[in-house]
């Protein structure tokens, strides 16, 4: 099984500025358990909570997007993988 990451167009819009820890943090909360990930931003800093609004982590300090952001796990038999969108484009 491989694991791939997709962006919607949005995301790919807004940009990150910071795949490299994003993907490192999807990728260790979803080994975690979790398969919603949604990042926001909180004053100056990106709160990180699953499909329940549940706290996972915040990053002090960073704001890794300038909106509202899901990351949702999918699998199609072939590939698991995380796309990345915003959450008018669900």
């Amino acid at each position: 099984m491989s694991f791939r990451i997709f962006m919607t167009q949005g995301v790919n819009e807004i940009g990150c500025n910071d795949w490299d820890l994003t993907i490192q943090l999807i990728f260790q909360l979803y080994k975690q358990g979790n398969e919603f990930i949604s990042f926001k931003n909180v004053d100056g800093n990106t709160v990180i909570t699953d499909g329940d609004d549940n706290h996972l982590v915040t990053v002090d300090n960073k704001q890794l997007f300038s909106e509202k952001v899901w990351a949702i796990y999918g699998d199609d038999g072939k590939t698991n993988y995380f796309t990345i969108m915003l959450p008018s484009e669900y």
